[in-house]
């Protein structure tokens, strides 16, 4: 009677079955030199595939590919090139079969961030693919997309996405703009051989579409200028909470939600910095003498060090204050009592800095370093739209009537 010299391919699908953990595929075979049986593992890709019911179908076509190539007679110890040629053919139809089909929207982005770093593009370009994908990305997450394919997506998918970010992040005209350009780069590209992964037929964007520009208007959050300023600052007087948080902005440059989400562990009074701490990146705020004053009114010291700096109550408190917190009394009891347009928002106290600086004679590197800004071009163009050409003749004596 012949000694079987194999026992057929099995499948281990990790400790739990989840398909993120590490499958693969395995047998034994008899070791002529020892008489004993080798245990051997075939992976071929299958922990690239993180959907459970793709890797149980893989697994199994690889298990059973296994199984009738030991039945036709191969033998690991004799036909290592046999081996070769049985690992080429499934890493090639896997190849195919992944080809075959479109990469998830995530895994398009790593794709296509990773072919333009092979590029050696210059460092501003890359930081600002990678602040685009990364706002993309976070969208996904929010929304429970994560696994959306790129083939599944149309105009009314990007649509829909610009349209709950610029609600989200509050954008204006020209942001949205920007960021709606940036996905006709990404779709030109995955459209582009040798990707072919979507139809560029298929989106249509530009005018009377569901997916236009917006029409820019002047920045929202206005600066506050001397005489509306100093009317808001009267009024203060009497919401010494609101005042505190206002001046916060206009010395920090920190955005309302970067300033709900601090807490007393991220600020440094030694150091004289404060961490921004974001879900894709982390920036740190320099303390000016102003700021260090507030800080220290604080008596941050006697907290624990997971309080928030501006917490539930408007001070400091181991809970977040709400996103509406300072802004809806700022409306209903400053605001319309003065008259004020809708473009005048607390946060207008960033820009108002920014113009102050300026006027000041404070270098764009030293403002950007303020403001987060890592590159020129995007400095540039929010500069622009704050104050155009600040530093004109014609803001001085010029001729005669």
């Amino acid at each position: 009677m012949a000694i079987k010299k194999y026992k057929k391919a099995k499948i281990y699908r990790g400790k739990t079955g989840d398909p993120k953990e590490k499958w693969y595929v395995s047998y034994s075979f008899l070791n002529p030199f020892t008489a004993k049986f080798d245990r051997f593992r075939a992976y071929e890709g299958i922990n690239y595939i993180d959907d459970l019911q793709e890797k149980e179908a893989f697994a199994n076509e690889l298990a059973n590919e296994i199984n009738a190539r030991l039945i036709a007679g191969y033998d690991p110890f004799m036909a290592e090139q046999k081996t070769n040629e049985i690992i080429h053919d499934l890493k090639a139809e896997a190849i195919l079969q992944e080809n075959q089909k479109s990469p998830t929207l995530l895994d398009a982005f790593k794709i296509f961030i990773n072919k333009k770093e092979e590029k050696n593009l210059a460092k501003d370009s890359m930081t600002s693919y990678n602040s685009y994908i990364a706002k993309f990305e976070n969208y996904l997450f929010e929304n429970r997309l994560a696994d959306v394919r790129l083939n599944s997506i149309d105009t009314k998918f990007i649509s829909d996405m610009l349209s709950w970010m610029k609600g989200h992040h509050n954008w204006n005209e020209t942001t949205y703009n920007n960021h709606l350009r940036f996905w006709v780069t990404l779709l030109n590209w995955f459209a582009k051989a040798p990707r072919k992964w979507i139809r560029r037929d298929d989106f249509h964007i530009g005018a009377d579409s569901e997916l236009e520009q917006k029409v820019a208007r002047p920045m929202k959050h206005q600066y506050f200028g001397e005489t509306v300023g100093n009317a808001v600052k009267e009024e203060f007087k009497k919401f010494p909470k609101m005042e505190f948080y206002s001046k916060f902005i206009y010395f920090s440059c920190m955005r309302p939600d970067e300033i709900r989400n601090l807490k007393i562990e991220n600020v440094d009074l030694n150091g004289r910095y404060m961490k921004i701490v974001g879900k894709t990146k982390s920036r740190t705020v320099p303390i000016c003498d102003e700021l260090s004053d507030m800080l220290e009114s604080l008596n941050l010291e006697k907290y624990p060090a997971n309080y928030y700096v501006i917490g539930k109550s408007g001070g400091v408190d181991s809970a977040m204050h709400s996103e509406n917190y300072f802004s809806r009394p700022f409306r209903e009891d400053i605001k319309e009592k003065l008259g004020l347009s809708k473009d005048f928002t607390l946060y207008g106290w960033k820009h108002t800095r920014v113009v102050d600086l300026l006027n000041a004679g404070y270098s764009d590197a030293e403002i950007m370093n303020l403001t987060g800004h890592t590159d020129t071009s995007s400095y540039d163009k929010y500069k622009r739209d704050l104050v155009n050409h600040i530093k004109t003749r014609l803001r001085g004596k010029t001729i005669g009537w």
